[in-house]
């Protein structure tokens, strides 16, 4: 039963090596290099050489001839086989063998070919030669000394086997199973050497039948299992690529459509000349909408560059107006000029946020807005959730920053242009209002109005200043509801040094209480004060207040109220004038029109005015022709007549800022503000022609006289001459334009335009 058993496990042995052979040969990839293909094809052979042995081991053994010890060599070199297999199979698929392993596999290796050199020596004489080997050499029996070595030289291969797989355990895929096979083919080998008894045989060949049962499992899972497993994994990671590549074709499809919509929406606002307002809020929205955030900030880069000004919002109740660059994430993104963001902001206490009242900020991500390659702002966008924001965000964000930066730029650009425009507007209506009153209490109230809207300014007061020059009434308030009638300026020293300066400032509101008082905590702290004066002579003074938060920079618009404080100071010295001259009773008393010390003081107000706005100013000068034969005709009452009548032909004829005046005898002249050289030649052919056809008295108290006017207009127009003419200059080339019409043959107008 035993013996039946024995066979039996042999026979199993043989066909598990020819399997393992069989698998070993046909799966060894031809990708591999040329000598590890050389090596997997010997290694396959030497097992299937060992299984050869095996089966004819068997057969000689079971033929119970006594004198037939074959089986023995058989035997004894299929183990070897065995254990070289095994050895080169380990050392085949060691990747990195380290020197200890090296000098391991080297040993073994010697060892082997001692061994094999003393077995094939003796299987070479075995049949023919068998009475000429020395009795050392010829085995008998398994105690023979080369038997033994030969199973103490395959325990030790097999350890070494084993101890390289140890050692490198991890860079094996089979090493469990080639371990395992390891430890039967020592237990086998030490189980021959122990006894030779059938039943230590039969405990031998199953162990041996588990040592190849393993190593076969090991080339399964090696040459099959192992690759099918990996084109499985191959497979499933394809088929996750092949959907991640559908996710990101699809995200890539959205964010290309998200870039789309984005740029046409900046391309919309660049196009669409929105105020700086309202294009800031469009990109403070966008942000929020695109970074799938709740909160967004703009701030425009300060002056100083210190400070960013918050100029818009979206989520946030009650935003900072200023917010410092020290200790925060967009201070570190205006030195680096890139966008940044941060995950968790826990882990950065000391990074200043927006504080919410519902919620709390976990996320932020901020970027440059640019604009030709300056930083001129951040945008900022908040998120309640961890890890809110990615690498794509701050591309993106970057991308956006460069757009809204452009789109910003223009928007303000266009909002410059526009201010200029409002400007000219204001100085228009400004000169308007001075030209056609001369009552100063509706200039100052008028022009009050109109600085205040021209400077966005909330509150202001207009005063004029008193006799004594120190006490101020008011005479125009808007918005400020403080009860004020008089200001006297020794109760504010500030001002009074401020005033003294004669131009307008920036100051703090403090410097007039009454204006501080107005404020609330979220207002600019700011009051503008503009001093109306000429030639250092204070006419009268206008206050304005914001409150809403302004940046001080953008209050920065000197230059601009200086103007408006030259024009307004020129209507007001004006106006005074005028009416001084109307105290002093400046006017001719036959014609009812201006003398000529009025007509002097007059014209030399309007030259300095016409200078300073750069507007044209014309003068007429008018003489009767042929008055003196009128005089001898008619006789002297009737000429004085003649010029009471002309006179009043020349007050309807004119308009209501010119001065129409009695330059000498019959001679009279017309001052015209803010007209041009046609515009007087004009009026002269109008006035021309309205004398020629007047019907004047004659001697019977008839009015069948008739005469003409010669007329010679001279112009000064600040866009042909840069410097204006002396008031001597101006009469002198009318007058010579006057003799040139009389030379003409009379009854007609010349014009002559100064040039410098």
């Amino acid at each position: 039963m035993l013996v039946i058993a024995h066979n039996m496990l042999g026979i199993f042995t043989i066909i598990l090596g020819v399997i393992i052979s069989f698998i070993a040969w046909h799966g060894i990839s031809k990708n591999a290099n040329h000598y590890s293909y050389l090596k997997g094809k010997a290694i396959s052979f030497f097992i299937l050489c060992a299984s050869i042995l095996d089966l004819l081991q068997l057969l000689s053994y079971s033929a119970n001839n006594p004198a037939d010890t074959s089986w023995i060599m058989y035997w004894m070199i299929a183990c070897i086989l065995w254990a070289c297999a095994l050895l080169y199979t380990i050392r085949l698929t060691l990747k990195t063998p380290q020197p200890t392993d090296t000098f391991l596999f080297y040993t073994a290796s010697l060892l082997l070919i001692g061994l094999l050199t003393g077995l094939l020596t003796n299987f070479s004489f075995t049949f023919d030669k068998f009475d000429t080997l020395p009795s050392f050499l010829h085995i008998d029996n398994t105690n023979h000394p080369l038997v033994i070595s030969t199973l103490l030289i395959a325990i030790s291969i097999h350890s070494i086997s084993l101890i390289i797989l140890r050692r490198n355990f991890s860079q094996y895929i089979t090493g469990h199973y080639i371990q395992i096979a390891l430890f039967f083919s020592i237990l086998s080998n030490l189980a021959y050497l122990s006894d030779v008894s059938i039943q230590t045989n039969v405990f031998a060949h199953l162990c041996k039948c588990f040592a190849y049962y393993f190593v076969l499992r090991a080339v399964f899972k090696f040459v099959i299992k192992h690759p099918y497993e990996q084109l499985l994994l191959f497979k499933e990671q394809l088929e996750q690529l092949a959907v991640n590549n559908a996710e990101l074709y699809k995200k890539s499809e959205q964010q290309r459509n998200l870039l789309e919509d984005t740029l046409s929406k900046i391309g919309t606002i660049i196009s669409s000349q929105l105020n700086v307002k309202d294009t800031l809020d469009a990109i403070a929205d966008m942000v929020t909408d695109l970074m799938h955030s709740r909160q967004s900030l703009i701030g425009l880069l300060c002056t100083n560059q210190t400070h960013i000004q918050v100029v818009a919002t979206h989520g946030i109740n009650t935003p900072p107006a200023v917010i410092p660059l020290n200790h925060c994430l967009r201070g570190q993104v205006i030195v680096q000029n890139i966008a940044l963001s941060i995950n968790d902001l826990s882990q950065h206490p000391d990074i200043q946020k927006p504080q919410l009242i519902f919620s709390s900020i976990q996320s932020m991500i901020c970027a440059p807005l640019i604009h030709d390659g300056e930083v001129i702002g951040i945008i900022e966008a908040y998120s309640s959730d961890l890890n809110a924001f990615n690498e794509s965000d701050l591309r993106f964000l970057t991308a956006l920053g460069r757009h809204a930066g452009t789109a910003i730029a223009s928007a303000m650009l266009f909002e410059k242009t526009k201010l200029h425009l409002e400007e000219e507007k204001f100085l228009s209506e400004i000169s308007q209002t001075t030209s056609t009153t001369i009552d100063t209490n509706t200039i100052i109230e008028h022009c009050t109005s109109h600085v205040m809207k021209a400077l966005n300014a909330d509150v202001a007061v207009g005063m004029l200043i008193d006799a004594d020059k120190k006490n101020f009434t008011i005479i125009s308030s808007i918005n400020f509801n403080y009860k004020l009638v008089k200001m006297n300026l020794d109760s504010y020293p500030a001002l009074a040094s401020l005033l003294a300066t004669f131009r307008p400032c920036i100051t703090a509101a403090n410097t007039f209480a009454p204006f501080a008082e107005l404020y609330d905590q979220n207002a600019s702290r700011y009051m503008m004060v503009l001093p109306i004066a000429v030639e250092q002579n204070l006419l009268g003074l206008i206050l304005l207040g914001w409150q809403h938060f302004i940046a001080p920079e953008r209050l920065n618009r000197i230059s601009f109220a200086f103007l408006m404080s030259q024009q307004i100071a020129l209507g007001l010295e004006k106006a005074h004038l005028y009416n001084q001259i109307k105290l002093m009773a400046l006017s001719d008393s036959l014609t009812g029109l201006a003398n000529r010390r009025n007509f002097d003081m007059f014209l030399t107000i309007e030259l300095k005015r016409a200078a300073s706005l750069k507007r044209p100013l014309s003068l007429i000068m008018l003489d009767l022709d042929k008055f003196k034969r009128y005089n001898d005709s008619f006789g002297h009452l009737t000429g004085d007549k003649l010029l009471s009548q002309l006179g009043q032909i020349l007050q309807y004829n004119v308009r209501n800022i010119d001065l129409p005046a009695r330059y000498g005898g019959e001679e009279f002249s017309i001052i015209l503000p803010e007209c041009s050289s046609n515009e007087a030649k004009f009026l002269g052919e109008k006035l021309r022609e309205i004398i020629e056809s007047e019907n004047f008295p004659d001697d019977v108290g008839t009015t069948t006289a008739k005469i003409t006017a010669s007329l010679g207009i001279a112009t000064y127009d600040p866009a042909v001459s840069a410097i204006p003419p002396s008031r001597e200059k101006i009469i002198e080339l009318a007058d010579k334009a006057l003799y040139q019409a009389k030379k003409e043959g009379r009854n007609r107008v010349i014009t002559s335009i100064i040039i410098s």
